[in-house]
């Protein structure tokens, strides 16, 4: 059976790696309104990286800026149970990566976590619901709501809602009734 499993928010804790962008950026002098109208005037989907050069352009950072984004990419932002999870069931079903965003960029965050012996693929798309996927007999968690409704539109019917504290879906309604769980060792559908 193929479980697919969102990247953000699910496996890799993005609040944390944007807040510490964040962070980084105040560090430069840059405040956080100045990051958000920067960001919010690409038609791009959104990429770290290039938010980050556009910001060292506007600003006339130095390269040490750049050294220190990707410095990022090296902490460790997968949620404490990911790992015991994926050892748990990696052998026993066909897992998959099933990720929404621009390609480079995901990918780069994937890499980082050196975790891809567990994944038999790793999908990258603009529209989860567009894939060449059978819906019917897969199991997918996600923590968008969004996402969920979309894959419910396409056919899936074995949809886990994964629910993370700090994640910014994580009081958004989702209008599918899905089983909900707040970790995924908490889950018991597998």
């Amino acid at each position: 059976m193929d479980i697919f499993i969102d990247f953000d928010g699910t496996l890799f804790d993005t609040s944390r790696f944007y807040n510490d962008f964040i962070n980084l950026c105040k560090s430069y002098k840059v405040s956080e309104t100045n990051i958000y109208n920067i960001r919010n005037q690409s038609n791009e989907l959104f990429n770290l990286d290039n938010l980050a050069f556009k910001i060292k352009d506007k600003y006339n950072l130095d390269e040490s800026f750049i050294d220190d984004v990707n410095k990022l990419y090296k902490k460790e932002y997968l949620y404490d149970d990911v790992i015991s999870f994926l050892e748990s069931n990696y052998l026993k079903y066909n897992l998959c990566i099933l990720s929404y965003g621009e390609k480079n960029y995901q990918l780069k965050k994937i890499n980082c976590c050196r975790f891809k012996k567990y994944f038999k693929k790793i999908i990258i798309t603009t529209d989860k619901a567009h894939e060449n996927i059978d819906y019917q007999n897969s199991i997918f968690i996600d923590n968008n709501p969004k996402e969920i409704e979309n894959l419910s539109r396409v056919g899936a019917t074995k949809i886990i809602r994964l629910k993370r504290k700090d994640d910014s879906h994580f009081n958004i309604m989702c209008g599918v009734k899905v089983k909900e769980y707040f970790a995924l060792t908490d889950i018991n559908m597998l």
